[in-house]
């Protein structure tokens, strides 16, 4: 029997790695009608959903230096899906954990990225270092 929570779960994780991969560059022209869609299927900016091995969960998808955990439920529970995020990229030996929480009937760019402050101020250092 199908788990149709399961599948609106891989649906949701599809829609968000396409539409970064096609925001960044990453995607041939007109790829939804290619064979295949990417410009350089090594490239490691390419957002990817990480085979799920051993216990421990490494995310739904790897965008370096984050992974991403993608929610799409009726309730939201940011503080849950924060921790989880942060624990999953910590299990994947990424330095960053984001939540990609779907915005109920809104389109995929609609979706909120959500992370804690800890996070947030390590990220914007990061980035401030890289002058």
């Amino acid at each position: 029997m199908r788990n149709a929570n399961k599948a609106k779960g891989t649906a949701w994780e599809t829609a968000v790695r396409h539409f970064l991969n096609a925001t960044l560059g990453q995607y041939v022209k007109n790829w939804q009608e290619a064979a295949y869609p990417w410009l350089n299927p090594r490239d490691p900016n390419n957002i990817t959903r990480p085979a799920q091995t051993g216990v421990r969960d490494v995310g739904d998808l790897h965008a370096w230096p984050f992974v991403l955990e993608c929610k799409a439920e009726r309730s939201i529970t940011l503080a849950d899906y924060v921790r989880q995020a942060n624990r999953e990229a910590t299990h994947a030996g990424f330095p960053y954990g984001v939540a990609i929480v779907k915005a109920p009937r809104r389109r995929v760019e609609d979706a909120y990225a959500v992370m804690d402050l800890i996070t947030f101020g390590r990220v914007l250092q990061a980035l401030r270092n890289l002058d």
